[in-house]
């Protein structure tokens, strides 16, 4: 880099819809979406893609609160992983895929924080925090939870 020059100037300017945030149909959409996840586990329809849903959704929270998370999300996070990992581990053992009715309400809350977040943010942000997952999912990390206690990668 040149004297004088930084790495923020060389970040394309952010548009106009960039800094705005989300659409409020597309926002209601993705909410929606998470939702009907939890849902079919709660009703005892939940399948693999329906647990890679909820893992989505856990890990775009994480990614989607970046600035604004505090350790009372950061601890939920890592609660709600541990929960859906448990879930996957007892699937693989040919359990169905279910979630404890006791843990659901922690993962309602994971879910009602992404809502709040969706409601305000900027579309820049979102953009990045998809890219940030896709990211993490190509790599060989268990998680990108700062404190995880995963030591392996679902498959």
């Amino acid at each position: 880099m040149g004297k004088g020059t930084t790495s923020r100037s060389h970040r394309a300017a952010r548009t106009k819809e960039m800094l705005l945030p989300l659409p409020e149909a597309l926002a209601s959409g993705i909410s929606l979406e998470n939702h009907m996840a939890l849902a079919a586990m709660r009703t005892g329809h939940g399948t693999s893609d329906t647990m890679l849903a909820l893992l989505r959704i856990l890990y775009m929270t994480f990614y989607v609160l970046a600035k604004d998370r505090t350790e009372a999300d950061l601890a939920l996070l890592l609660e709600v992983e541990a929960v859906l990992s448990a879930s996957i581990h007892a699937a693989a053992a040919g359990r169905e895929w279910q979630l404890p009715a006791e843990r659901l309400p922690e993962i309602g809350r994971v879910l009602l924080r992404c809502d709040e977040a969706l409601a305000s943010l900027p579309r820049y942000r979102y953009v990045e925090a998809w890219e940030k997952l896709k990211t993490f999912v190509d790599s060989s990390r268990p998680s990108p939870l700062p404190g995880s206690r995963l030591t392996q990668v679902w498959v």
